[in-house]
């Protein structure tokens, strides 16, 4: 009797371990697979991560390279992640890696550019037809017009309008004002597809958009200077729904 009620125990205690490791195991193979790529600028790390954190449908992997060259596309991670989420600043891309990102759009895979990944990498005009804009970060002259440096300011409260409550990134996403850096006098693509916009006078009136790019979608979002729109339910709300739409098939 002793005997049959150590099997018995020692059973179920088997049975909930192994029960506990497959559940842990279907949720870690159910978590989209996300790299977040920074570098060149600073920001506001934990609540960074905290914003993605609180994503439990994904699981980031975070790749930081400084002042570097974006050692990212030195290969092909088509296959490595579901998407990519940009969030770095003036880097350098070599010829060899603008192949392998050009690769994985011509493929279909659709992106996420935040903020001041608006000049991830300036040296390369091919990336401000990708994301649909430009940032002047000095006088310059560009495709025949002149330009005079774009602006910025920190610590604005913004009034954010949801322009298309259509779309699938912008579903339960409700009007909202937030503290963040404003931006204005850069250039945007009339081919972009609005999702958010302000009257905020020191902003462009376009916050968010997709852009269309051969075989890929680009959404990109001005807002995300950060700390104090990384915990805003809205945001969140957003970014979470950008990640969903950038990983589901045939969306």
């Amino acid at each position: 009797m002793k005997r049959k009620k150590f099997f018995d125990t020692n059973w179920v205690k088997f049975t909930c371990i192994f029960v506990s490791l497959f559940f842990i195991t279907a949720f870690a193979y159910s978590q989209v697979r996300v790299a977040v790529i920074t570098g060149g600028h600073g920001y506001d790390k934990e609540p960074f991560e905290a914003m993605w954190a609180s994503i439990t449908e994904m699981k980031p992997t975070y790749f930081d390279y400084g002042v570097k060259k974006c050692e990212f596309f030195d290969k092909d991670h088509s296959d490595d992640f579901d998407t990519i989420v940009f969030y770095n600043f003036r880097q350098k891309i070599t010829p060899k890696q603008q192949q392998n990102f050009l690769k994985m759009l011509e493929k279909g895979k659709k992106i996420i550019v935040m903020h001041h990944a608006i000049s991830a990498f300036p040296e390369w005009d091919e990336f401000n037809k990708i994301i649909g804009a430009k940032y002047f970060l000095e006088d310059m002259e560009w495709e025949g017009k002149k330009y005079e440096r774009s602006k910025y300011k920190h610590d604005v409260k913004i009034p954010v309008h949801v322009a298309d409550k259509n779309h699938p990134i912008t579903q339960g996403v409700e009007d909202f004002e937030e503290i963040d850096e404003t931006y204005s006098g850069y250039y945007i693509s009339p081919e972009v597809h609005v999702l958010l916009t302000t009257n905020c006078p020191e902003n462009t009136p376009f916050l968010a958009w997709v852009n269309k790019y051969n075989n890929s979608e680009i959404f990109f979002v001005q807002l995300g200077h950060g700390p104090q729109i990384f915990a805003n339910e809205q945001f969140r709300k957003l970014i979470s729904n950008a990640i969903k739409w950038a990983t589901e098939k045939n969306n």
